[in-house]
């Protein structure tokens, strides 16, 4: 089992880096196996296609992005306030150009956007729902409905990553940061 999961870890890292440098369309396995040392038949016991290892990778990086927000994101006062820092954290790791060029970019190509979006998903919004739960029970917030309250705020993160890197160089990290902040804090409870 652990020689399987070295074997696993070993082409998931070599993968990461020839599709961060190369693309998706330009990386080759075979330059994969070379660089790893490994055969097509171990690639292939893990990974039954390309595009499976790319997903692998995809889910890697998504995971990793997330555990590095959560970590460097400054920790405030309240549950909300923990919550804005993880979201602006993650718009740092987000612009790395690794991370951007594999989750923004290659992700929603490879793999279509709604299946890049569901795997992202999975690490982003149990972090949401975290958040949120612990800012309603801590009495910041009142929402309708925590699931969808974690989707809005996932989606409005994601777009404002996509709007600064690829659409718009207009818009500031100030203002991408500003505008998030301003949405999540329109959520606090109104003091009584």
């Amino acid at each position: 089992a652990e020689r399987r999961a070295a074997t696993r870890a070993k082409l998931v890292s070599a993968a990461r880096t020839f599709f961060a440098r190369d693309g998706y369309e330009n990386a080759h396995t075979g330059d994969i196996l070379a660089h790893t040392g490994l055969s097509r038949g171990a690639l292939y016991h893990h990974f039954p296609s390309k595009q499976a290892l790319f997903e692998a990778v995809f889910v890697d990086v998504s995971d990793e992005a997330i555990a590095r927000a959560v970590q460097q994101g400054p920790r405030g006062a309240s549950a909300l306030d923990n919550l804005i820092g993880a979201c602006l954290a993650w718009l740092k790791v987000v612009k790395q150009p690794e991370v951007a060029t594999l989750l923004l970019d290659e992700g929603p190509r490879v793999l279509g956007w709604k299946r890049a979006r569901d795997l992202e998903a999975k690490s982003s919004l149990s972090l949401m729902k975290r958040g949120l739960e612990k800012a309603v029970a801590a009495g910041e917030l009142a929402v309708p409905s925590i699931d969808l309250t974690a989707r809005l705020i996932n989606a409005l993160v994601a777009e404002a990553a996509l709007a600064r890197l690829f659409e718009s160089r207009a818009i500031t990290r100030r203002d991408q940061e500003a505008a998030i902040r301003q949405f999540i804090e329109g959520l606090r409870k109104p003091a009584r």
